[in-house]
């Protein structure tokens, strides 16, 4: 039996013994925890990045930590060499939202800081910059539709790259504003993008059309003062 068809026999199955939670919400989205976002991951045409990324998708400590949250998931889900060693894990190298803070990132803004009013887009790319991580940055503002559909296909093609996206929340009808999260899917017949969204005490992973994915990374930080978009991980 190939690889494909043992994944869709065990999501089915786990559909059936009602693992999979059941809430519903009142935002015009497909959650991945719907019959239809569990047909959408099975059946996408770049999925492969799902099954690498999901396993190491954590939960933002503070609802300031998305960006923090989202930088550990990428680079613990990809071959990076210099993985920290958290004290609880010793001697396992992981990163963990604390073991991410060093003295290099605290020049860039402080620990506390973050937990008062999280990251920039800015802020995050040196945190990846930090961890050799070889960032790029790709603002809404400097993005066409296509551009950005493109980077999202480039990157979930390549098993050694990762995108994290910094949304509008309001701009896709969800609770709150600014937001970092994994991409972890791309589907072309619909043209949707999966966000593995960090913040998961409020919401599941969730399907976006990359149409409104592109209007949610148009709106400004007002931290920054620019638009938001997207930071690309690739591991050389």
């Amino acid at each position: 039996m190939s690889l494909h068809h043992t994944l869709k026999n065990l999501f089915f199955a786990l559909m059936l013994l009602g693992i999979f939670a059941t809430n519903t919400y009142s935002a015009d989205l497909t959650y991945l925890n719907s019959t239809a976002g569990t047909k959408l991951i099975l059946n996408a045409s770049l999925n492969k990045q799902f099954f690498s990324i999901m396993p190491y998708v954590v939960t933002e400590e503070h609802e300031t930590f998305c960006g923090p949250a989202s930088i550990v998931s990428a680079l613990n889900s990809l071959p990076t060499k210099n993985r920290p060693v958290a004290p609880q894990f010793a001697p396992y190298h992981y990163f963990t939202q604390d073991s991410l803070f060093t003295e290099a990132t605290e020049k860039v803004i402080s620990k506390a800081d973050v937990e008062k009013g999280g990251l920039t887009l800015d802020q995050l790319t040196q945190f990846l910059e930090i961890w050799n991580a070889n960032p790029t940055i790709h603002f809404g503002s400097a993005l066409s539709l296509t551009q950005l559909r493109d980077l999202i296909t480039s990157t979930l093609s390549n098993p050694n790259q990762r995108l994290i996206v910094n949304f509008d929340r309001q701009a896709l009808k969800q609770i709150g504003h600014g937001h970092f999260s994994p991409i972890g899917a791309y589907d072309s017949k619909t043209d949707s993008v999966l966000i593995l969204d960090v913040a998961k005490y409020k919401y599941p992973p969730v399907w976006v059309r990359t149409s409104e994915m592109f209007a949610a990374i148009q709106g400004i930080d007002s931290t920054s003062g620019k638009s938001r978009g997207l930071a690309r991980i690739t591991v050389k």
